[in-house]
């Protein structure tokens, strides 16, 4: 192996869950926080519990309801190019200007 291009490694790595749980494994980083561990994650526990990570629906319900506001807001209208457009000029028109 190459000497200095590979990270630290820490065998006595803290991993630990908001639950309260913590464990120690192999890692490149010394401490670890982490959301759900095997001591609190439904698929383990066997026991229904909604998580809702740093509140995503509310984020989704923000913007559905900006979206809705924008919807309902008057759109200025753009000016159609109607038959009064300019016709180009010919070379008969520029020799006489």
């Amino acid at each position: 192996m190459k000497k200095g291009i590979h990270p630290q490694i820490y065998k006595d790595a803290i991993i630990t869950c908001a639950c309260g749980n913590s464990f120690t494994t192999i890692s490149t980083k010394k401490d670890i926080a982490v959301e759900i561990c095997s001591a609190c994650h439904p698929f383990y526990t066997g026991q229904k519990r909604y998580i809702d990570t740093e509140g995503q629906i509310d984020k989704f319900t923000k913007r559905v309801k900006a979206a809705q506001e924008s919807d309902k807001a008057p759109r200025a209208k753009k000016k159609e190019a109607g038959p009064q457009a300019k016709k180009p000029l010919t070379l008969k028109d520029l020799r006489s200007a």
